[in-house]
């Protein structure tokens, strides 16, 4: 008895030089990995950048989120369509943890050093991925969390080793985690809020919450709304390197790279903030300060690699089509496809 395997149809290679699919999909990774790279050195500036301001973090908070919300209604209202009532009462939520934590990052980012306000915002990822699984069945691995205890320890030696006399400080590290613990809550809120908005249409919705949100804190901590002209340059810096290209370069890389890898690139920017916090503002580390950081990254590094999504089965692959079929048949037909692409 034999068994009729259809043969498998190939992308066309091209003519006379054409771009194939092939060639299309290295260049679309190439084009994302490329775009990873740049979100996750703009987002590593950030702490640097608001402590080059020299301006009060809640100040630097709302004038950026002023500027941003301008920004993304101007590209919303250019594609003809306007943020509506219905889509303020659908993410208010998110949108007020979003301007609350702005203001809780940029605050404690002047109350502490960049290592550790870099290194505490991101441990996120330990809260997010849990929740994630208790609130909308997300699936991740129970073994992973005694790597995020390992996280927490090599945080627990950052600020244990940290010098005395430095920019570190018991408020800059609670505002650190206050920080933290709102993004958590606004990247929860987001997903279950979110729904169907576009992201344009969604960031055009919350960014004026957010800056709502921070106003009343700014008039009630601050003497003056006003800025120097030293805090008006890196909070336009800011808001064009975080605000906008940074959350663009996110949405562009999510076409080709998998969310769970982009997660994994930015474990790298408490390195990378260090390094700019070095170069820029003359900090610098304790042995005991760079063997936490070390231990913190490589265990959260472990726990997202172990909850990172698997890719799906390609339907439309030979593999995925033949795998009901017997080893023999299967190989066959593997074999035959092969011998196609050779050819």
């Amino acid at each position: 008895m034999s068994i009729s395997i259809p043969h498998p149809r190939i992308p066309d290679p091209g003519v006379h030089g054409r771009p194939t699919l092939h060639d299309a999909r290295v260049s679309g990774k190439v084009s994302g990995a490329l775009a990873v790279a740049g979100l996750v050195v703009a987002f590593s500036l950030s702490s640097t950048l608001v402590k080059r301001a020299e301006t009060p973090g809640v100040l630097v908070a709302l004038w950026r989120m002023i500027i941003v919300s301008l920004v993304w209604n101007v590209a919303l209202w250019s594609s003809g369509r306007r943020v509506r009532w219905a889509n303020v009462r659908q993410v208010w939520i998110p949108g007020l943890f979003l301007g609350l934590n702005l203001a809780a990052f940029f605050a404690g980012a002047t109350h502490n050093s960049v290592a550790n306000a870099a290194l505490i915002g991101s441990l996120s990822p330990f809260l997010i991925v849990p929740l994630g699984g208790l609130l909308f069945a997300e699936r991740y691995r129970r073994k992973a969390l005694g790597f995020g205890c390992v996280s927490f320890g090599g945080v627990a030696m950052v600020l244990l080793y940290a010098p005395a006399l430095g920019d570190a400080s018991a408020r800059g590290n609670l505002l650190g985690l206050l920080a933290m613990l709102l993004w958590t809550g606004y990247v929860v809120g987001t997903r279950h809020f979110r729904r169907d908005l576009d992201v344009p249409t969604y960031m055009a919705t919350i960014t004026p919450i957010a800056a709502v949100a921070v106003l009343p804190l700014a008039i009630g901590t601050q003497e003056s709304l006003v800025m120097s002209s030293t805090g008006w340059t890196y909070t336009l810096i800011l808001t064009f390197l975080t605000g906008v290209a940074a959350h663009g370069l996110m949405v562009f890389a999510q076409r080709s790279i998998q969310i769970g890898t982009i997660g994994i690139s930015q474990v790298i920017q408490p390195a990378l903030a260090v390094t700019w916090s070095f170069l820029l503002l003359g900090e610098y580390l304790r042995p005991g300060q760079a063997a936490g950081i070390s231990i913190a990254m490589a265990g959260l590094f472990a726990f997202l690699l172990l909850n990172r999504p698997r890719p799906a089965a390609d339907p439309t692959s030979l593999e995925t089509r033949t795998a009901g079929q017997p080893r023999r048949a299967r190989i066959n037909a593997i074999a035959v496809g092969d011998e196609v692409r050779r050819g």
